[in-house]
Parts: C-alpha cells; sequence; structure tokens
C-alpha cells in the first residue's frame, strides 16, 4: 500500500515562512528574538517567501534574494536570520563565516535559499 501526504499537508508546515518580512546578516547564532538586534551586523525587508513545488519531490519555500544591504556594524557574519517583525518570529541559517566592514556605503548580498519538506516514502 503507497503512503501518501498531500500537498495541502505538506504546505501547512511552510506556510509559516510566508510571514518572514525581513532578513538579517548576524554575527553569531541568536538565542532568542530580542537577541538578534545585537547580533545583526546588516539587515533589510524582503518580500513574502513563497510556496511550491519541491526539487527532487515534496513542497519547498523559497526566500528571496536580497541584494545590497548596507552593512550598518563591522564584524564576522556566520549567521542569516529570516524575521518576522509582526509576530516575533525568526528562523537561523549560516552562512559561509565572512568580514564585513561599516564604513557607510558597503553592503553585502543574501543569495536564494529554499526550506524543503521531502516527499513521505
Amino acid at each position: 500500500m503507497a503512503k501518501v501526504v498531500p500537498d495541502t499537508i505538506l504546505d501547512a508546515g511552510l506556510t509559516f515562512d510566508q510571514s518572514f518580512n525581513g532578513v538579517r546578516v548576524c554575527a553569531g547564532q541568536p538565542t532568542s528574538f530580542a537577541d538578534i538586534a545585537a547580533r545583526t551586523l546588516a539587515s533589510a525587508s524582503m518580500s513574502a517567501p513563497t510556496v511550491g513545488a519541491g526539487s527532487p519531490d515534496g513542497r519547498q519555500v523559497t526566500y528571496p534574494a536580497v541584494n545590497s544591504i548596507l552593512i550598518a556594524t563591522s564584524g564576522t557574519a556566520d549567521h542569516i536570520v529570516y524575521v518576522d517583525t509582526v509576530n516575533s518570529r525568526y528562523l537561523v541559517t549560516t552562512c559561509s563565516s565572512t568580514a564585513l566592514v561599516a564604513n557607510g556605503t558597503n553592503t553585502v548580498s543574501v543569495a536564494s535559499t529554499t526550506r524543503r519538506l521531502g516527499a513521505v516514502t
């Protein structure tokens, strides 16, 4: 007998992500929503992530790329944090350690990324 999880069930686990409206480039992993501010080197608003077909299977949410974010504080970036500023929620991921220098004009970009829920096998 086959195992099936309808897309609507998988999407329910990803719709939470659609409320994220900002991205923060951080030095260190935040331990709470309040801690994000102390670790932020660069921040920007972003358009809502989108839910769709996963690759190679399942369903996924795609976070948009955000380019030319002004670096506000110098430090070593090693985490990307997606935030929902309305509901004080966040999701943390890592990035390659990169030294950022704030000088009033330097910027950093965050590439598009995905979070996938795989198909049941």
